[in-house]
């Protein structure tokens, strides 16, 4: 069973795709998958809760879009590094 905490962090990486997409960085979910490193399979298995992503994914999520690690971690802050 999963943790409270890598619960929140779970649904923070599923916001963040949601984010990026409002912010016209991605276009689609296949895009989003591709540049995580997350299979696109698997983005339906993260949304049900059956598969938790991966520190790789939550690494290449921040480096490749600028997204805060602290935001991604604590849910505090912004959702971009350097803002």
């Amino acid at each position: 069973m999963r943790s409270q905490q890598r619960l929140e962090i779970d649904k923070r990486f599923l916001k963040a795709y949601r984010l990026l997409y409002a912010d016209e960085k991605v276009r689609m979910k296949k895009d989003f998958c591709e540049a995580t490193g997350l299979l696109p399979q698997n983005f339906s298995m993260l949304e049900r809760g059956d598969l938790s992503c991966t520190v790789d994914n939550i690494y290449n999520l921040c480096t490749k879009f600028g997204v805060s690690i602290y935001w991604i971690f604590f849910g505090k802050g912004e959702f971009y590094a350097n803002e």
